[in-house]
């Protein structure tokens, strides 16, 4: 390690811009752009980051050095094979004698075919040099699915999966997967293998069969044209080549390698090269430690600690009364008569005049504050100082707030600015505040810096001011009844902003909502003395109950509330909520207990000395890192509050485990803020150097002892005057000096070495990212924990821009956030040199750490390479692509939906999945009618009670199936469903299991010429009709005639006409429904077989049927018709003939949208059609050749849907 000398005074860091004028009540966030003068701008795009900081779920080895051997060279692409073993223990290699399974035998194959190769994964498993896999034993599918979303970035071109058997949704959590895997690198190549057999009972081989098959099923009709294809497994490896049941042996293994080589080989020149983005270096064998930081890339998160650490428990309280403070008797004035409120109402306890300059803030005395009214209501404002001496006040002292503020508002004091005196709160209407600032003196004088809250829906009653965050910046706060609502103050000196606690933008959030109460009775301060305001509830007779205010984890900063229960017994006197206070009046930091007891024409000032204890820490803060053995690696040093040290846990790299072997013994003055840890003296052990206020640094030698194992410091007094008076905050990260090696260039006066950015000192850290030797700064989102990282450039001799001494580069953010950035570190873990981010949960001090690893490092060949000899194994794809359908290539129309979306950007995977309707090319203009219907058609089918749970109680189903729920059978009741469920999938195709539909190309035929009739002898009624596969042409066809532009319109221009121009009896008659394109491609869909299931031998086919009806043959068309058939059905059987005829599906469907659309909500039964009448003769289909036949002009006969008579 460097000689650690150069000194960061932070104090040009903290200067944040003026607030502006802005149109919320809380005004903007002013954060800088971070783009100061001294900054290079790398990645102007930083926030776009991945969600998390690792793509690793297990711990890697922090560094391993391979040796590569050269290898023969065959015939392959020039380009690696990036490739990802993804799956459970299998992938692992249980069970394998090297520990390898298959991965080294197909690795072997790969490269003996003349292919680079480095596999890539979080785990390291095996003998094998390149052992990297996503191999997790015992995983199911959907956590495998999470293993792959987080090393997603590691971007391989060939991904090989086998997972899976249980639980019973495997299929579903793996078409998810594929989903997420094509969706995130559509380029990648997907080999998806089935289950190998069972030998653990015949249930659980039935599964493990039942499973293949829907795998193979998956991808025969869900994933063809993607780069993907299927490696069999399950007919390959026989029982006898498993080892325990489950996992193969060393033979299975290879014979699995033989069989994915075969799928490899199927697709292999479908490959594409691996992305380069140098997110990984694939020709690399052994790992940098010197490589760019890549959001998203770290190994991790692995748990590093396992809870440790000191806290002082729960607040619990504990006062003496110290009875009446004579000095503090407040006279009543009969002025006072009259005005709103009583005399308590105007009497506050607020620290305006500073005792002592030089006592620390946490010894702070609050003065007695009160308002002199005269006979004119003019408002004198009056402090009494507190002397101290055990609860003491002087004489009476005006002062001015410099603000009209008279009786007709509220009143409050908080430290505004964090300088450690109470300023002054206007509250006006509608919770408007004005603020005057304590500028000091004795009396204090006051300045006013004008409104800082505009006007909102609140009252002024609501208000109030507290430090949520411990910051030392009064937040501004609306009590209600139920909660607390908080707008965070993240201004620097006296300039403001407002931000949210949840969020940046989320002003005004809830922070605070386990007690309800009237508002009155709500207080916020700080009870137990750590900075923080707590939320007391004060009740009728002055009893009190607390919630403590901690510091929490998680997103945000919403703080952790933690009940003490009731605090404060009370008083025996009831109704005297208004006059119970708080105020520092004995200097311990805590609130003590103030009843304004009346007592004739005075009132008493009874105090009750705070003693409790309690609330104020938590494990977590006592977190130190640094090298302090000279090891190359961070140890864990957990240092009191006060100062003393004599916890250390050495780093053994085997987290979680620490060594405890090691003493350390150290006590300096406090508190931790003033404390820091590094390597003063050049010898690589870290040393502890103390702050003093007035920035002196007093150095305490690391004096490690190997051989006693034994950590003691020598005090070599002051070494460093550094004249940096910025100090520290009251929160844990807020230092003013931060020591950090940014130049090994010994010490010297640097000046400024970084121009300000307007950000909170508190979110900086200085760590070596990429271990090249100089800190750099780490600026972290206190929401997010999201670490934007500007790089060290150096010391530039001649200066850098904006009158730096360094010039830094804009890096982005490169460490994710995982957790607030109050709960983060930065420290060298892993010994590579490079800083690791370590979340600590506060209350347990258990710890999470993102290890900052280099990616890469393929680990090379074992040996030279040779001829494997895998086992000869042959097998077709049992999901082979189909290329039968028409191609829309050469189409002047897109297909639709269409493939991309309107800014071009790729559409969603599981819309690019939808069923596509092309082949327009005879089309012109009329595919977008077409188009439109099959949308408005998708929105027809899916309609509540329509693709799932139909009433058979309904008139529908009475009128268009002859149904009720007594009647129909479950086959019946069944095969609707399944049609109806279809016609709803056509659009996404989200086909269920059971039907496994091949896949088919729907294309579209239209009339080239007005008027021309597209089958020889059909009336001039023909709207559509569909053409069924035959022969060779395994696509279906659906033909548009003239009537379906003419007469038919969109379906919502139907619903907005009749509603709009027509009355309510129109709305009613279901035929004034039907001339809508919708209703057209829904009768039309019934008719695709493969579709709609029907393609199965033995499972009917939907068609057009025709009847006598006294003497006449009528088609089973139009409202009359299709209710006469169901009245058959409803005298025979319900849903007997009704079930297979095509117009029955879509009146039933369209009679649910017209009585759901419709201004009545009413179901549309006319035409009325008695139960009595139906077909009087036979009833039979409309006469077609047989499948494969084909008329004179090539076009075969089938199911058509003419112009519906309009019927009274």
């Amino acid at each position: 390690m460097r000689h650690l000398q150069p000194l960061l005074v932070l104090f040009p860091l903290q200067c944040l811009v003026t607030a502006e004028v802005w149109d919320s009540p809380d005004g903007p966030s002013l954060y800088s752009d971070g783009n100061g003068p001294d900054v290079y701008i790398a990645n102007p795009a930083w926030e776009e980051y991945p969600v998390n900081e690792s793509n690793h779920t297990d711990i890697q080895s922090f560094i391993t050095s391979r040796d590569d051997d050269t290898v023969s060279i065959s015939e392959a692409q020039d380009f690696y094979l990036r490739v990802m073993p993804l799956s459970a223990s299998i992938t692992e290699g249980m069970y394998s004698s090297d520990g390898n399974g298959y991965r080294k035998w197909l690795r072997d194959q790969l490269r003996y075919m003349g292919w680079k190769v480095n596999m890539v994964g979080s785990k390291n498993d095996g003998t094998m040099a390149d052992n990297d896999n996503e191999g997790h034993p015992g995983w199911y599918v959907n956590q495998v699915h999470g293993a792959f979303t987080k090393s997603a970035n590691l971007k391989p071109n060939l991904i090989l999966i086998n997972a899976g058997t249980s639980p019973a949704t495997t299929t579903t959590n793996m078409k998810s997967m594929i989903d997420e895997i094509f969706e995130t690198l559509p380029d990648t190549t997907v080999i998806l293998s089935t289950i190998v057999q069972s030998g653990k009972g015949a249930a659980v081989e039935a599964c493990a069969a039942a499973t293949s098959q829907q795998y193979i099923n998956l991808v025969a009709n869900t994933y063809r044209g993607y780069r993907i294809a299927v490696a069999d497994v399950h007919s390959a490896i026989s029982m006898n080549q498993l080892a325990d049941g489950t996992h193969p042996t060393d033979e299975g293994y290879k014979i699995f390698a033989a069989v994915w080589w075969n799928a490899i080989s199927r697709v292999v020149d479908r490959i594409q090269p691996p992305i380069n983005d140098g997110t990984v270096n694939d020709a690399e064998v052994t790992k940098s430690t010197t490589c760019r930081k890549i959001t998203g890339t770290a190994a991790g998160p692995i748990k590093t600690q396992q809870g440790s650490g000191h806290d002082d428990g729960n607040y619990v309280h504990y006062s003496v009364d110290r009875g009446i403070i004579q000095s503090a008797r407040i006279n009543k004035n009969a002025s006072y008569s009259g005005v709103p409120g009583s005399i308590p109402d105007y009497v506050f306890f607020a620290n305006v005049v500073k005792g002592d300059e030089n006592a620390d803030r946490s010894q702070s005395l609050d003065d007695l504050i009160l308002v002199d009214i005269d006979a004119s209501r003019k408002m004198t404002w009056t402090f009494r100082q507190n002397l101290g001496a055990g609860g003491s006040f002087g004489s009476p002292k005006n002062f001015d707030v410099d603000l009209v503020c008279d009786l007709a508002n509220n009143y409050a004091f908080a430290d505004f600015n964090g300088d450690g005196l109470d300023d002054f709160f206007c509250i006006k209407d509608k919770a408007v505040v004005w603020v005057s600032l304590n500028r000091g003196g004795n009396p204090p004088k006051f300045e006013s810096i004008g409104q800082v809250i505009g006007a909102s829906d609140a009252e002024a009653r609501q208000v109030r001011f507290a430090d949520i965050d411990g910051d030392g910046r009064a937040d501004f706060c609306l009590a209600s009844g139920t909660d607390v609502k908080c707008s965070r103050n993240g201004g620097k000196f006296d300039d403001h902003f407002w931000q949210g606690f949840s969020s940046n933008a989320g002003v005004r959030g809830s922070v605070f909502s386990a007690k309800s109460g009237d508002v009155p009775g709500v207080f916020l301060g700080d009870l137990n003395g750590d900075y923080r305001a707590d939320f007391l509830y004060i009740g009728d007779n002055g009893n009190v109950d607390t919630w403590v205010n901690q510091r929490g984890h998680g997103r945000g900063i919403v703080p952790e509330w933690r009940s003490a229960g009731r605090t404060h017994a009370g008083q025996a006197d009831t109704g005297i909520q208004s006059n119970i206070k708080f105020g520092r009046i004995y200097g311990s930091g805590r609130l003590d207990y103030i009843y304004l007891k009346e007592v004739d024409d005075w009132y008493d000032v009874h105090v009750f000395e705070n003693k409790g204890t309690g609330g104020t820490k938590r494990k977590g803060d006592g977190d130190n890192y640094c090298d302090m053995r000279g090891t190359g690696s961070d140890d864990l040093v957990w240092i009191y509050s006060n100062g003393t040290v004599d916890e250390i846990n050495t780093n053994i790299h085997s987290p979680p485990n620490w060594g405890h072997s090691t003493h350390i013994t150290l006590s300096v003055p406090g508190p931790r803020s003033r404390i820091h840890l590094a390597d003063w003296t050049g010898d690589g052990k870290c040393d502890v150097l103390v702050q003093s206020e007035a920035g002196a640094l007093t150095l305490y030698e690391n004096r490690y002892d190997s051989n006693a194992n034994s950590i003691t410091f020598t005090n070599r007094g002051v070494v460093a005057s550094t004249g940096c008076t910025a100090g520290w905050g009251v929160s844990m990260f807020d230092r003013g000096m931060r020591i950090a090696d940014i130049e090994a260039s010994g010490l010297f006066n640097a000046g400024q070495i970084k121009f300000a950015e307007s950000w909170d000192r508190a979110n900086l850290r200085f760590a070596d990212v990429e271990n090249s030797g100089r800190a750099d700064i780490v600026w972290l989102n206190k929401y997010s924990g999201a670490g934007r990282v500007y790089k060290n450039n150096g010391y530039a001799s001649g200066g850098a821009a904006g009158g730096s001494s360094f010039s830094w580069s804009d890096r982005g953010v490169l460490y994710s956030g995982v957790d607030r950035g109050e709960t983060l570190h930065f420290a060298n873990l892993g010994g590579l040199g490079r800083a690791d981010l370590i979340q600590v949960v506060p209350e347990t001090n258990v710890a999470y750490t993102n290890f900052n690893e280099c990616l890469g490092g393929s680990g090379g060949d074992n040996g030279t390479v040779g001829n494997p000899g895998l086992p000869a194994y042959s097998a077709p794809d049992p999901a082979e692509i189909w290329t039968t359908a028409p191609t829309f290539a050469s189409d002047p129309y897109p297909p639709y939906p269409p493939l991309k979306n309107d800014d071009g950007s790729d559409i969603a995977i599981e819309n690019l999945r939808g069923t596509r309707l092309y082949g327009w090319d005879q089309c012109g203009n009329n595919w977008k009618p077409i188009a439109e219907a099959w949308k408005e058609f998708n929105s027809l089918a899916s309609q509540a009670g329509i693709k799932a749970d139909i009433d058979w109680n309904s008139d529908a189903a009475l009128e268009f199936f002859g149904a009720t729920t007594t009647t129909i059978g479950n086959d019946r009741k069944q095969y609707i469903q399944s049609i109806f469920d279809a016609a709803s999938q056509m659009w996404s195709y989200k086909f269920t299991d059971i039907l496994n539909p091949p896949l088919r190309a729907v294309p579209l035929e239209i009339p080239l010429d007005p008027g021309h009739m597209q089958r020889p002898g059909d009336d001039p009624g023909t709207v559509a009709y569909v053409t069924p596969n035959e022969g060779s042409r395994d696509y279906t066809k659906v033909t548009f005639c003239d009537l379906f532009f003419s007469d038919f319109k969109p379906l919502q221009t139907v619903t907005d006409n009749l509603n709009n121009n027509q009355d309510a009896s129109a709305r009613l008659n279901l035929t004034m429904w039907m001339y809508n394109r919708a209703s057209v491609w829904l009768h039309e869909a019934t008719h695709i077989d493969f579709f709609m299931g029907n393609d199965v031998p033995g499972r009917p086919q939907v068609v057009d049927l025709e009847f006598e009806y006294y003497k006449e043959i009528r088609q089973a068309y139009g409202v009359r018709d299709t209710k006469r058939l169901a009245n058959y059905d409803y005298r025979n059987g319900a849903g007997l003939k009704s079930a297979v005829n095509a117009d029955n599906y879509n009146l039933f469907a369209l009679s649910k949208w017209a009585q759901t659309q419709s201004k009545e909500k009413k179901y549309p039964f006319k035409p009325y059609v008695s139960t009595l009448d139906f077909p009087t003769g036979r009833i039979w289909d409309i006469e077609f050749p047989p499948l494969g036949l084909t008329s004179d002009n090539g076009v075969l006969e089938f199911n058509h849907f003419p112009a519906p008579d309009v019927e009274p």
